[in-house]
């Protein structure tokens, strides 16, 4: 059988990554004719076992830091028209684009590919740079890999094919315990003695500054960008050179103070002027550090080129390709988070000017039809909001208008009726907004409601109901479409940030939604009543009250979530914080009542370390209580306040009558024995205001 693809895989001591590695390969090795070559440079047996389930071609290879001496072993031993090589700590995401590639006959009209490396940064797979890896080529005569370290297979001839496969490899993400030190300890080294032996080799400097960067040592890293650029001016290598341009404009905006890195970038640019694809790298750099700097019309001004330069690459596709350079790619350029970073630095520092018309300009770049990524910019929008007010929502509904006219929506739809409509529902809510503040809030409700059916993003959740509260507009469809976990948790952080002035319509929410949702009621209760508590700043009376009430409404709302049974108190410690503050809360307001006042400040001590959140509530109620220890009126029986009622009534008497020297008698007698009666407290400082007239 012919073989069209020679499958090359160098394999160390990478047990964990190696099967998934060999997983993805299958879909290649079961519909291409194609062999499976594994170059074993490790001592691990178990990752020799698995290797040798896959294919009978496992070659040992004694490890002698070089990456080309062990690639070249299973490039000698391929029998593939094609050749593709990878490492066992990257595996495919998809292989299907590839296997079409050869089933389709297309690779026939060329000599090499390239596909994505995805670099993760972190475990968790949300930060990664992409790299477009030249790794498939067709075996020619004399093809052979050249470098110890970061090895280059040659000969390298176009036509190249780039395929939008990914492999996802995650070598560089920095472990807690040793921070990926081995492998930059291992790179390091090699390089610096690669640059020794081939001193004009620019690809040893490209590599070798990505290490130091890896490894921390920015300065380091600097260094050898210039060393690279100085070398690529000798040898006009125009694609190395943009390379580190963008890398050393990058580096140098990590330095402290971005006037020197503005002006060395602006430097870069007019230097030998860089492809298209750079100068789009260089102006996001700068496009960010004006904005970090103060200087919104710089900003603004590269923001405004960096566009007209975007806008020639999409129309002339080709630039995109010819210009990719490693990691310097049309999908860094627009990869989601830098492209609407930059426009969001230039919106911002339109918007300091006051130059709306290029605010609008910068905005309506926004992607408006992508709610995934548009979300993300919710906080930002809502600061902004906040900052300019009125000009900006202006900015806002003016969007929105556009894009429905740019529909042939018109102005005056009813959301509800129209199908297949698909608006951006921020903006929507924004207009929605401008009714109620308007005071239409008939026309506004349609809209407000539509936008809570049709978003689960939690920052215009929240949003959504603060304005709910805050308008009186029905809850019941935000908590017919949430779980009570996530209800909770929304409830929690919506009502820390709300005014204390809002908790009467709290109240009227809380009430609405008990019938229907009793647990969401029941949550959003437990939330007003601790806002009062904590803002309400309530005297002995209310402090007692809310709190009991505090306390009752979360006992009644794990009632709802558990059996009664596992609210024993034996059970207690398997149940959550503020549930066992309730508990013993209640208890030591009932020993209040009973005056065990020693008892009641221990359990409330006991609170305070369970709930360390309603510490200032209980610190002040453990103040007040002690300070009625010393009231004589609470604990002097029915004759005492009976005598001194009447003393009281005796006292207003001689006030009246401006007999002021028996009054301040009797004040003197009475006040000591009842000090937090404030009308004694009132008098006290009616006496003073006369003896000072």
């Amino acid at each position: 059988m012919d073989i069209t693809l020679t499958i090359s895989l160098l394999s160390s001591n990478r047990r964990e990554s190696l099967e998934r590695c060999l997983d993805s390969l299958k879909p290649l090795l079961v519909k291409i004719p194609s062999e499976l070559i594994i170059v074993f440079t490790g001592t691990d047996e178990k990752v020799l076992e698995i290797a040798q389930k896959y294919t009978p071609q496992v070659m040992t290879f004694e490890w002698c830091d070089d990456f080309s001496a062990a690639r070249n072993i299973g490039l000698k031993a391929a029998q593939g028209e094609w050749f593709l090589y990878l490492d066992d700590d990257e595996w495919f995401d998809d292989v299907e684009e590839i296997c079409q590639f050869f089933l389709s006959g297309e690779y026939r009209h060329y000599c090499c590919a390239h596909y994505i490396q995805r670099n993760y940064e972190d475990w968790n797979g949300t930060k990664y740079s992409d790299f477009s890896a030249f790794r498939m080529t067709r075996r020619y005569p004399g093809s052979c890999f050249y470098g110890a370290i970061h090895e280059e297979l040659s000969p390298r001839i176009a036509p190249c094919k780039y395929f939008q496969t990914c492999v996802h490899h995650y070598g560089y993400v920095k472990n807690t315990e040793n921070g990926n030190i081995s492998k930059t300890s291992r790179n390091i080294p090699m390089l610096l003695r690669a640059i020794e032996n081939q001193p004009k080799q620019v690809k040893n400097y490209i590599q070798l500054a990505k290490e130091f960067d890896l490894a921390g040592n920015w300065k380091a890293a600097e260094e050898y960008c210039r060393k690279g650029l100085s070398v690529c001016h000798e040898s006009s290598d125009l694609y190395s050179t943009g390379w580190l341009k963008a890398y050393l404009s990058y580096l140098i905006s990590k330095k402290p103070g971005n006037i020197p890195a503005i002006s060395e970038i602006e430097m870069l640019l007019t230097q030998e002027p860089p492809t298209e694809l750079i100068r789009l790298t260089l102006f996001q750099q700068l496009i960010h550090l004006c904005a970090e700097e103060k200087e919104p019309g710089k900003a603004v001004g590269y923001g405004h080129k960096f566009e007209k330069l975007l806008k020639k690459m999409d129309e002339d596709g080709k630039l995109w390709e010819q210009q990719t350079y490693g990691e310097f790619s049309e999908h860094y350029i627009k990869s989601s988070e830098r492209l609407y970073n930059t426009r969001m630095d230039c919106a911002a520092c339109a918007m300091e000017m006051q130059d709306w018309a290029d605010a609008l300009y910068f905005m309506k770049l926004f992607p408006w039809d992508t709610e995934d990524i548009l979300q993300r910019y919710y906080s930002v929008f809502e600061k902004w909001r906040k900052t300019y007010n009125e000009p900006f929502t202006d900015l806002l509904l003016q969007i929105l208008e556009d894009i429905m006219n740019d529909s042939g929506i018109s102005l005056y739809f009813d959301v509800n009726e129209a199908s297949g409509v698909s608006l951006p529902v921020y903006l929507l809510f924004q207009r929605a907004l401008a009714y109620f503040n308007k005071g239409q809030k008939n026309e506004g409700l349609s809209l407000f409601t539509y936008c809570i059916m049709h978003t689960d993003n939690e920052c215009l959740r929240q949003l959504l109901l603060k304005e709910a509260i805050y308008h009186q507009v029905s809850v019941i469809p935000l908590a017919a479409q949430m779980a009570l976990d996530i209800w909770n948790e929304l409830v929690g952080k919506v009502v820390k940030v709300l005014p204390f002035s809002l908790n009467d319509r709290l109240q009227v929410c809380v009430k609405e939604i008990e019938t229907r949702y009793p647990l969401h009621s029941l949550c959003l209760e437990k939330q007003r009543l601790e806002q009062k508590l904590s803002k309400g700043f309530p005297l002995w009376d209310g402090l007692t009250e809310d709190l009991e009430n505090y306390c009752m409404c979360i006992t009644e709302f794990y009632k709802g979530l558990y059996r009664e049974d596992w609210l024993k108190k034996e059970n207690s410690v398997f149940l959550p914080a503020e549930y066992r503050f309730a508990r013993i809360a209640l208890t030591a307001l009932e020993a209040l009542k009973q005056e065990e006042i020693p008892e009641a400040v221990r359990l409330f001590g006991d609170a305070f370390h369970i709930n360390p959140d309603m510490s200032g509530v209980i610190t002040e109620l453990i103040r007040q209580t002690v300070r009625r220890l010393g009231d004589p009126a609470l604990h002097g029986g029915t004759e005492f306040l009976q005598l001194a009622s009447q003393m009281k009534e005796m006292l207003r008497t001689l006030l009246y009558a401006n007999q002021t020297e028996q009054a301040a008698e009797i004040l003197n007698q009475l006040l000591p024995i009842i000090p937090e009666d404030l009308e004694l407290i009132w008098i006290r400082q009616e006496f003073i205001r006369r003896t000072r007239s």
